[in-house]
């Protein structure tokens, strides 16, 4: 991966952040829940990068969203890595991709995200994440992350796209034969 692409992944988390914590945590409420903007573009990055990177991707996004949060710091940092991880191998064993695959993933990765974040948030003893409006909380926010899926993998395919000179042939050589 190269420098490009790390530096327009890591100004992808800096407005996921800004975004979850200001837009959509003020306004932009669906039924009273908002959007989990970090793990809908965890899903887009494993997506296009693989498993292995999706997981890593995932830790980073989950552990800068775990420094706005009330519950224990790694949280959101484990949950989003083994959503990440998880989308990469599905991603895998997909043929061949249709225009729904965005939205399916998004909600597939939202119910993740928000199963693993309340599993083992009630695990490291935050009791109160194990409440019935849970599960509508999470079923909501999965519809909704479906939704910002459309705009959000487009947005990681470009930002995980290689740079002109590296995509044919040898880097920084341009075009080669072989």
């Amino acid at each position: 991966m190269s420098r490009l692409s790390r530096l327009r992944l890591a100004l992808l988390i800096l407005a996921v952040v800004v975004l979850q914590t200001t837009l959509f945590s003020d306004g932009l409420r669906v039924f009273g829940v908002m959007p989990d903007l970090g793990v809908v573009l965890t899903v887009a990055v494993a997506y296009h990068l693989g498993a292995d990177r999706g997981a890593a991707f995932g830790f980073v996004t989950g552990l800068a969203v775990d420094l706005f949060l009330n519950t224990p710091l790694g949280l959101s940092a484990l949950s989003f890595a083994l959503v990440g991880y998880g989308i990469g191998i599905v991603r895998g064993g997909l043929v061949r991709p249709t225009r729904w695959v965005a939205p399916m993933m998004g909600a597939l990765g939202g119910l993740a995200g928000g199963v693993l974040f309340v599993g083992v948030g009630a695990l490291a003893g935050q009791e109160q994440l194990l409440a019935l409006d849970s599960v509508r909380i999470i079923v909501i926010a999965a519809a909704y992350d479906a939704l910002l899926a459309f705009a959000v993998f487009p947005i990681a395919r470009w930002a995980t796209r290689p740079p002109r000179d590296e995509i044919r042939g040898v880097p920084g050589r341009g075009w080669s034969p072989s």
